[in-house]
């Protein structure tokens, strides 16, 4: 996957890694609630099993695990790592903030959260289901509630699920009420790997609420500057930290494509595009300029 080698460079971790869906990094460590040996909660042992057999089933083979842990639970020293990969694995924590938080814990100043989640319809038994609410995930982190509380039948199966825009709505969450830096690189509204889920892109950037700048008239003027000096990257990341805090402003998500497609992000301009026009489908200048892009009419994706 192209995406996550551009972003997950360095020593780095995977929840949950999978031999038939490597993504082939280097110095990337398994993370896994058993080794077989040891766990997070005696039911892990079971699970360590299925779920080794059904790789070696598919391509016989399967992923060692080099730490035990989960999402709540990573058995690293704060800051140890570069990247985290996650890839369908979120889906099954039972605490999305409490993930986010610990995520956070491991990861290095400015490393990268990299973390693909299923599409609604991704699973039989996902198709029917609400999604996760703001509220709940609130409640849910607000109880404390964490893996050693959950009904062992199904065991650790998807206790949630997300749409890409309710996800992004988490992470402005956490980002406005002092519970997370995560700073959005770019999106995916279908992933670019096998094509059944969302792609968030985050990095850990300490001190990133004293970055933003609330004042519009000021936001404006600073933004403004840095086109005219031709800092280009400076004016993207202005509006990218704007966007971590309120993501769903279609003026700003023109201006992030438009200027990630100017510094040479094509995907990540293909993609912000997508989520303007997702805000205001109507738009008639953001689908000319879409189908010049990505060659193909804008639908909307949102399930």
């Amino acid at each position: 996957m192209a995406l996550a080698h551009k972003y997950c460079v360095g020593q780095g971790i995977e929840l949950g890694a999978a031999a038939h869906n490597a993504f082939y990094l280097p110095n990337c460590l398994n993370v896994a609630p058993s080794d077989g040996v040891d766990y997070v909660h005696p039911r892990d042992l079971a699970d360590f099993l299925k779920y080794s057999n059904a790789q070696v089933e598919r391509v016989g083979d399967f992923v060692s695990v080099d730490l035990v842990g989960d999402y709540q639970t990573i058995r690293s020293e704060d800051g140890a790592f570069d990247y985290i990969v996650s890839s369908h694995v979120i889906e099954h924590a039972p605490n999305v903030f409490a993930a986010y938080i610990e995520s956070q814990r491991v990861l290095k100043d400015l490393g990268v959260f990299f973390c693909i989640f299923p599409k609604r319809v991704a699973a039989v038994t996902d198709g029917v289901r609400a999604l996760t609410t703001l509220p709940a995930m609130i409640e849910a982190f607000e109880l404390g509630v964490g893996i050693e509380s959950m009904p062992e039948e199904p065991w650790r199966e998807h206790y949630q699920v997300f749409s890409l825009q309710r996800m992004l709505e988490a992470v402005n969450y956490l980002n406005c009420n002092g519970l997370g830096c995560w700073y959005i690189e770019c999106v995916e509204e279908t992933d670019s790997k096998v094509g059944n889920g969302h792609t968030v892109v985050l990095r850990k950037v300490t001190g990133l609420a004293a970055s933003r700048i609330v004042d519009n008239n000021v936001f404006v003027s600073e933004l403004e500057e840095r086109l005219q000096a031709g800092c280009l990257r400076e004016a993207l990341t202005m509006i990218k930290v704007s966007l971590s805090f309120q993501f769903f402003d279609p003026v700003k998500l023109h201006l992030a494509a438009f200027l990630s497609r100017e510094v040479g992000d094509v995907t990540e301009a293909v993609e912000f595009l997508r989520q303007a026009l997702i805000v205001e489908p109507e738009n008639e200048d953001f689908r000319k300029v879409f189908f010049e892009w990505a060659g193909s009419f804008y639908t909307n994706p949102v399930l």
